[in-house]
């Protein structure tokens, strides 16, 4: 069974709800889905993925954006002790 709708969901931290307004869709038919995976389009389907994909490259942006405030903060003094 394909639980990408719930998957969305908690990796978001989002309602079921709030996935049905972000896709256009009534959560009775997200709903629906728990029960028959085939009920949910192709198209659908490419959207959670992507959902799920933008979700993971802002965490990576994220974090690359932190090394980089980190890069831009370090200090070589604090290194002095230990040459």
């Amino acid at each position: 069974m394909d639980l990408l709708h719930i998957r969305v969901c908690e990796i978001l931290g989002i309602s079921r709800q709030e996935l049905a307004d972000k896709l256009g869709i009534s959560v009775a038919t997200i709903n629906s889905w728990t029960s028959d995976a085939s009920r949910v389009s192709q198209t659908t389907k490419i959207a959670l993925e992507l959902m799920l994909e933008n979700y993971e490259l802002k965490q990576i942006i994220k974090k690359a954006q932190e090394a980089q405030e980190a890069i831009k903060n370090f200090n070589p003094e604090i290194l002095k002790d230990f040459r």
